[in-house]
């Protein structure tokens, strides 16, 4: 009897081993793009798929395409990376689509750009603070990647809003002639592969920097209405960006960032507002302030966000005038690792050895949170029912 009890088990097993999954997979893309006789291809590492020859997607609506890709319970689990191919020559640009296969039938839709490597930036009226409010209204420039107006149908999930606006992209806006060309960093590692697309808000200082970039005051400088600025950039600036552009601002697409006094308020806001963003970039950040009060005051009395759904990145030089905040930073980061945060996970450090406290260090090493803050994406699966 064992033995006829060990071969039912063997068969139940292996038949287990050998159930069928689908994974549907649509791609969404402006067909008036590609042509009326166009077809679309996928390509990928698994799930019955090739990197040397496409699989035809069929059309089965006004620019929608379709495919069903089977695999084994054996396979469940493990990651499969696709691109879309245009006539199974154009690839898609960019990072490829990743996905972990699901255990049960499931369906993802990507959303392809072919042909734009380079996005846009423009500056927008000034926006008004809320009633009541003593913060002065200022432009933004608002940087749209380079798929946003080639594919239509995909959603801008990632937003960062970065302080010092004028001094992003544009020499003859920014502050010693010297910008960011945050537009040529991020352009680049797109087209590479080594980040996702964001679209960058970036919003203008004003003769008010010092307090609005400050939440406490400083007995020498003075300052305190960063949080009063903070309610300004969600009661106005947020409305008006999700109302003029194609994007999901709610937390988990939500960065936030900047560098000296702007990457104190952005360091400050990701700590203590973690219901509105899950990043914060802080770069060359004045955590001297008021006698180094975010580390010794915030990190202290505020509950820390929760690891699982934020990240923070800093940075510093080791140059110029006080290092660059090295020393102070460095203590930020030891004490923030104390908090449960794992550096190289959802805390990172990057040192700029011999990296000075100006826009041409910032502008330079820029590239860095973009590849830790950003990497490429896992695509959303939804279980088919």
């Amino acid at each position: 009897m064992w033995l006829v009890a060990a071969f039912v088990c063997a068969f139940v097993c292996v038949a287990q081993a050998e159930l069928l999954i689908s994974l549907q997979v649509s791609v969404r893309y402006p067909k008036a793009n590609l042509g009326s006789t166009a077809k679309m291809y996928l390509r990928g590492d698994n799930a019955g798929l090739s990197w040397y020859q496409g699989l035809l997607m069929s059309e089965v609506k006004t620019d929608e395409w379709r495919v069903t890709l089977n695999y084994t319970t054996l396979n469940a689990g493990n990651r499969l990376e696709m691109k879309a191919i245009v006539n199974d020559r154009t690839w898609q640009i960019g990072c490829n689509d990743i996905v972990f296969l699901p255990s049960s039938d499931a369906s993802v839709t990507l959303y392809p750009f072919f042909y734009t490597s380079q996005g846009q930036y423009k500056v927008t009226k000034n926006i008004a603070p809320p009633p009541g409010s003593d913060i002065l209204a200022r432009p933004l420039v608002i940087y749209t990647p380079p798929s946003y107006y080639e594919n239509t149908y995909k959603p801008m999930r990632n937003v960062l809003v970065m302080q010092d606006g004028q001094n992003l992209f544009d020499d003859s806006t920014s502050f010693l002639g010297i910008s960011w060309h945050c537009q040529d960093t991020v352009d680049t590692l797109v087209v590479q592969g080594r980040m996702e697309e964001i679209l960058i808000v970036g919003v203008y200082n004003t003769v008010d920097r010092i307090d609005e970039y400050t939440y406490s005051v400083d007995p020498e400088y003075g300052g305190g209405d960063g949080d009063a600025y903070l309610d300004y950039l969600e009661q106005s600036v947020y409305p008006y960006v999700q109302s003029n552009y194609r994007v999901q601002m709610n937390q988990p697409n939500m960065g936030i960032m900047g560098s000296s006094l702007g990457g104190l308020i952005s360091c400050y806001a990701g700590w203590t507002r973690s219901g509105v963003y899950s990043k914060a970039g802080c770069m060359s950040t004045s955590f001297w302030w008021n006698d180094e009060d975010f580390n010794n005051v915030i990190l202290v009395e505020d509950p820390p966000p929760n690891p699982l759904n934020y990240t923070v990145y800093l940075d510093s030089g080791d140059s110029g005038d006080s290092q660059d905040d090295k020393p102070q930073t460095l203590r930020v980061r030891d004490h923030i690792d104390s908090l449960g945060y794992t550096l190289g996970v959802n805390e990172f450090y990057f040192l700029d050895r011999g990296g000075q406290h100006s826009e041409y260090y910032w502008g330079g090493r820029f590239w860095v949170p973009m590849v830790e803050l950003y990497p490429p994406f896992q695509e959303d699966v939804v279980t088919l029912k």
